[in-house]
């Protein structure tokens, strides 16, 4: 697998991760889009170690050091790779199947619109959802709330990490979500359930 522009990648930095996007890709570097905080620009400072992860045909990593930031139209962060980027497994935890109507609200969009889907699959780290003719497409990085009616109710939070299109009869999207932090709780009470 190899870096490509306009590829998105999930980038780790100082604990947090920030979706991005590859803008430039050369003999043992890579130039991302500078992580975002709302409006601001996040720029490490040189030296910084950073790690990557992209999702194409399974997940994959790289490593590197922050070489500089560059400012301009679009802010830019220069990464010296330490190698090529290697796999991972992603599903480091188990999956059950599932079949259960959820709603789908889209935190980036506003006002926040629910739009039915189904859950396919869940673990403790995340799960895959399909939407039929969801509307803007999702994308990589959005922040969704996963809502599931049952006693009690669940209210899931999580990011898409990754989104594959399929045109059957509709625009429909197979899209993986990975639970953030304040939703383990109630992850683990839907898995015992």
């Amino acid at each position: 697998m190899q870096l490509r522009v306009n590829q998105r990648v999930e980038l780790w930095l100082g604990g947090r991760t920030f979706p991005v996007r590859v803008e430039e890709v050369g003999p043992g570097h890579v130039l991302l889009s500078a992580p975002m905080e709302g409006p601001r620009p996040v720029l490490p400072a040189p030296g910084t170690r950073v790690r990557g992860r992209l999702y194409q045909d399974g997940a994959w990593e790289f490593e590197g050091v922050v070489e500089r930031c560059l400012r301009g139209p679009v802010e830019t962060v220069c990464v010296r790779l330490d190698g090529v980027p290697y796999p991972v497994d992603r599903r480091s935890l188990p999956r059950r199947r599932a079949s259960v109507r959820v709603y789908v609200a889209r935190v980036d969009h506003t006002p926040p619109k629910l739009v039915a889907a189904q859950l396919v699959d869940v673990s403790e780290g995340g799960c895959r959802l399909e939407l039929v003719n969801p509307w803007p497409e999702p994308a990589v990085g959005e922040r969704l709330v996963v809502t599931l009616s049952g006693r009690p109710p669940a209210a899931l939070t999580g990011r898409v990490v990754w989104v594959k299109p399929h045109f059957d009869r509709g625009r429909n999207f197979a899209v993986g979500v990975a639970w953030s932090a304040d939703s383990g709780r109630a992850v683990r009470r839907l898995l015992d359930s």
